[in-house]
């Protein structure tokens, strides 16, 4: 079971949470469970990407414009507009305007790439089991305290508590290489 058990503080602090207890497999705690369970968790999502449609021009000028090289430029365009100088401002206007241009546009594809990938990762199917039957749902739609059926070589979120295994003696093995780059298996001991 999960839920979260509450120490009572004086008038003046905030309640301190120092245990979790999660019930697995439903959504609200038995009848008369002394325990508080906060009702929206955050969904099982994943998102790498940096921009979104709507802040990409904004957030992405912001970012170029932090690079030194990319101010100066900027101040020095500004200055030669605002100031009458003996060069255009095109001859410092052009090439800021090509470089800021370039690089918004490998940003914004690599982060297209990004998005592409997290919509593969989030639709990815994965098999919950409830009320004793099997269900396939995208990844995303998981949430706190499902159960989740896991078969050999199977992709699964990694934010998982091993409940139990096929094998005879209670041991997983998992390879993490899409988190952390290692190839190796690890052994998962499950609960009891």
């Amino acid at each position: 079971h999960v839920g979260w058990s509450r120490k009572q503080l004086p008038d003046n602090q905030p309640n301190w949470v120092d245990t979790r207890t999660v019930y697995i497999g439903n959504k609200e705690p038995p009848p008369g469970a002394e325990a508080y369970i906060p009702q929206r968790y955050p969904d099982n999502r994943i998102i790498s990407s940096k921009y979104t449609f709507w802040n990409f021009v904004p957030k992405n000028l912001f970012e170029q414009f932090r690079r030194i090289a990319n101010f100066y430029f900027l101040i020095i365009f500004l200055v030669q507009l605002i100031i009458d100088t003996p060069t255009s401002p095109i001859t410092s206007g052009l090439p800021l305007f090509f470089v800021i241009t370039v690089t918004a546009i490998k940003q914004g594809y690599e982060d297209w790439l990004r998005h592409k990938a997290d919509n593969a990762i989030n639709q990815c199917p994965v098999h919950e089991v409830q009320h004793g039957n099997v269900i396939r749902k995208q990844s995303r739609k998981l949430r706190v305290g499902d159960v989740v059926l896991i078969k050999e070589d199977e992709t699964f979120p990694c934010d998982l508590i091993l409940l139990s295994t096929s094998r005879e003696d209670g041991t997983c093995f998992v390879t993490t290489a899409s988190l952390d780059g290692e190839s190796s298996h690890k052994v998962t001991l499950h609960s009891d």
